[in-house]
C-alpha cells in the first residue's frame, strides 16, 4: 500500500526528533480543498508540501511556539 506524503512525512519527524510526535507535537493530519495538512497541538496548521520543504528545526519551531 502507498503511502501519502503526510504519512511518510510523519515516519521521518519521529526518527528525526526521535520520539513518537502523535498528541505530543502533531494533533492532527488531513485533506482540506485537495491538500494534506498537518495541524500540530499548538493550533498552528501547515501543508505537508510546506512542511517537507522548510528546514526540521524550522517545522519544530513553528510547531513548537
Amino acid at each position: 500500500m502507498l503511502e501519502s506524503p503526510g504519512q511518510r512525512w510523519w515516519k521521518t519527524a519521529q526518527e528525526i526528533w526521535g520520539y513518537d510526535v502523535r498528541n505530543r507535537l502533531v494533533a492532527d493530519m488531513f485533506y482540506d480543498d485537495g491538500a494534506e495538512f498537518i495541524k500540530f497541538t499548538n493550533g498552528k496548521e501547515i501543508t505537508v508540501e510546506t512542511a517537507w520543504r522548510w528546514e526540521w528545526e524550522r517545522v519544530l519551531k513553528y510547531a513548537s511556539s
